[in-house]
């Protein structure tokens, strides 16, 4: 997870990045924003961790 740039385009993930998504779970995840993230970065505070 980047420190830097803007926050990830999956509505749930907490994560910045400076790409759209922090990760491909989450890119993977854009039709279904009422999802938990599953995106794996230890600082998400996107539920299912």
């Amino acid at each position: 997870m980047s420190s830097k740039g803007q926050k990830c385009a999956h509505p749930v993930c907490s994560c910045t990045t400076i790409d759209r998504y922090c990760s491909a779970a989450c890119e993977a995840m854009e039709k279904t924003p009422d999802v938990d993230c599953r995106c794996g970065h230890a600082g998400c505070k996107g539920k299912a961790h």
